[in-house]
């Protein structure tokens, strides 16, 4: 039983990495191949991928607001 546990574990974390770095781009290539019930699945898995890295990019862009290390556009500035 902990051994599942451990495997459900690192496939999330996986899926959570995947997600952020690449969105559900890769998930929707590989259900293209497969059958109906599982492209389904990676479909819906893949709009949870995109909303994930969404939401990554939204927190990278206010962190960086607030840190300022995002360069203002010279108009604003004068």
């Amino acid at each position: 039983m902990i051994k599942f546990i451990k495997v459900v574990l690192v496939a999330w974390v996986l899926f959570i990495i995947a997600s952020i770095a690449f969105g559900g781009e890769k998930l929707r290539a590989i259900s293209e191949d497969t059958g109906s019930v599982i492209e389904k699945i990676l479909d819906m898995a893949a709009d949870k991928a995109d909303s994930l890295k969404d939401e990554a990019v939204a927190v990278k862009e206010k962190i960086d607001r607030w840190t300022g290390s995002k360069k203002e556009p010279a108009e604003k500035k004068a």
